[in-house]
């Protein structure tokens, strides 16, 4: 009896023994939050912050600069910080950034000539010297830039009604997965010329119109559009198409913005209203004039305004 005894405690031992060598936890060293002690801490903003910098960008056809945001930990006084760019290289990426005294974020501008719908990759890092891994954000940025795909949705229907007596027929073209849309030659010269505008037509004239729908189905465009007329033949007075905010902020008039909401689509796909201002600076101009654009497979616009 004893001896069976000796033999379960011994092997009781061993099983003690070999349970204790298997779950000892090898020693791992962590690093400290200490080991920079850099107090400018540079960092490119994590994906889930308000602030962060989008890693897909589409730019216009004729864009030449791209700006990203930097930012650091410390904005007590300046500090040039070296960056490292392992970029495509249609990318001209600069080899440092300077933060500002008292500013938080620096711009990293990316420059290069105009750029096809095919992404680029973008990619710049943080000397290492100004990050940590206990950094708010990421001492890392990879992100895409291309150009808008422009796709021609063939031949719609475009009418001023403050310019034109005929509708002109345009080559409609549409972004590539976005609400945005280009009119490709407005003002035919024969347009203008039926209307009877004799000596006024001169000037600048835009060669398209771009525009883009809003969440809210309205119309937005940038600053303004030339028809191609001169205001009694003056070289001097230009006609412009203002989007009326745009106008409003020149001549400090902020309730034109209210009619911003005119310009709007009017049947999904098929037919849209743009209300510029018509404005010749320094002169005055004519507030509110309707414009319309039929797509393809919109409305006839002679039988729709009754033309």
């Amino acid at each position: 009896m004893k001896k069976i005894t000796k033999i379960i405690f011994t092997l009781l031992g061993v099983s003690v023994f070999l349970v204790t060598a298997c779950t000892e936890d090898p020693v791992t060293r962590w690093a400290s939050p200490e080991e920079n002690n850099n107090p400018n801490l540079i960092f490119f903003p994590p994906l889930s912050d308000a602030s962060a910098n989008n890693t897909d960008v589409t730019v216009s056809t004729e864009a030449t600069s791209y700006t990203y945001k930097l930012f650091r930990s410390n904005t007590e006084g300046s500090i040039t910080i070296p960056l490292i760019s392992e970029s495509d290289n249609v990318f001209n990426c600069p080899s440092t950034v300077t933060f500002e005294d008292g500013s938080a974020t620096a711009d990293v501008i990316i420059r290069f000539s105009p750029l096809t719908s095919e992404p680029k990759t973008v990619k710049i890092s943080i000397d290492p010297q100004y990050t940590s891994l206990y950094a708010k954000g990421h001492p890392l940025f990879i992100g895409t830039i291309k150009a808008i795909n422009w796709i021609s949705l063939g031949n719609g229907q475009f009418y001023d009604t403050w310019v034109m007596y005929n509708v002109a027929t345009v080559e409609v073209k549409k972004a590539e997965g976005m609400d945005r849309y280009r009119i490709m030659n407005p003002y035919p010269q024969a347009i203008l010329e039926d209307a009877d505008w004799g000596d006024w037509i001169g000037g600048p004239k835009s060669e398209l119109i771009e525009f883009w729908i809003k969440p809210d189905k309205t119309i937005a465009w940038d600053g303004f559009w030339y028809p191609g007329l001169l205001y009694y033949a003056d070289p001097a007075a230009p006609l412009k198409h203002y989007l009326p905010s745009t106008l409003g902020a020149i001549l400090g008039r902020p309730a034109y913005a209210e009619d911003d909401a005119k310009s709007k689509v009017i049947t999904a796909n098929k037919l849209f209203l743009l209300h510029p201002y018509i404005w010749i600076d320094g002169v005055g101009g004519w507030l509110g004039q309707d414009t319309y654009l039929s797509l393809p497979e919109g409305p006839d616009l002679y039988e729709y305004l009754g033309l």
